[in-house]
């Protein structure tokens, strides 16, 4: 039996709402396990779900969606985070990314393209709309200098586990044939890419590789 991947949603439009119980009726092994419409309702729900993956939409009735990514970075580290939104522009692409956010979808996509998403950020990808993909490796070459300036100053410390779990990212290896390989679990694994995200300052896998490489970790 394929295992069950758990979704909470934190969205306020009813509209949303039934596209994502539409979408995922795509997949039976997938579950909406919870609903929010108000950040006030997110907080204190939220990070008590036993969600794999949360919907969160970064324009809230009486909330901003960053500081939601923030709470549930902290309170729920082995979970995926995947924005789900209207707002197509870079500052809040990069908000949202620095706030703790795995993924970046705009609203208007259709229900494969969702589910697409939500696949590869299960697996340890990055997925990000097109547009905004594009946005973003712009903004990487602008900074180019100051990164490179970067490359030359301090070199991060990596854990054994999250040096080994980084080899096989750069062999290729997705997340669940790093758990059996490594011999633990896929939320563990999950965690250890988000530390090596964070601490080699990158969003995604083939830029963790690259700025590992470059600093002398591979």
């Amino acid at each position: 039996m394929p295992s069950i991947t758990r979704i909470y949603l934190i969205e306020d439009d009813r509209t949303v709402l039934q596209f994502v119980q539409h979408a995922l009726a795509l997949r039976p092994d997938w579950r909406l396990v919870g609903h929010s419409e108000t950040f006030a309702h997110a907080r204190i729900m939220a990070p008590n779900s036993l969600a794999d993956v949360y919907l969160v939409d970064l324009g809230l009735p009486d909330g901003r969606g960053e500081d939601m990514l923030r709470l549930l970075a902290l309170t729920k580290p082995e979970a995926e985070l995947l924005v789900f939104t209207v707002f197509g522009d870079e500052s809040r692409l990069i908000n949202a990314l620095q706030s703790g956010a795995t993924g970046y979808v705009l609203k208007g996509c259709n229900a494969t393209e969702l589910i697409e998403a939500i696949e590869q950020i299960c697996e340890g990808g990055a997925p990000i709309s097109p547009l905004l993909a594009r946005l973003l490796l712009k903004q990487l070459r602008n900074n180019a200098p100051a990164q490179a300036a970067d490359i030359n100053g301090a070199i991060p410390a990596l854990s054994e586990r999250e040096t080994e779990v980084l080899k096989l990212v750069a062999q290729g290896y997705v997340n669940k044939e790093i758990a059996s390989k490594l011999g633990i679990g896929t939320a563990t694994v999950s965690t250890h890419i988000k530390n090596l995200y964070r601490k080699l300052a990158v969003h995604t896998r083939v830029q963790v590789v690259r700025a590992a490489q470059e600093r002398g970790l591979l």
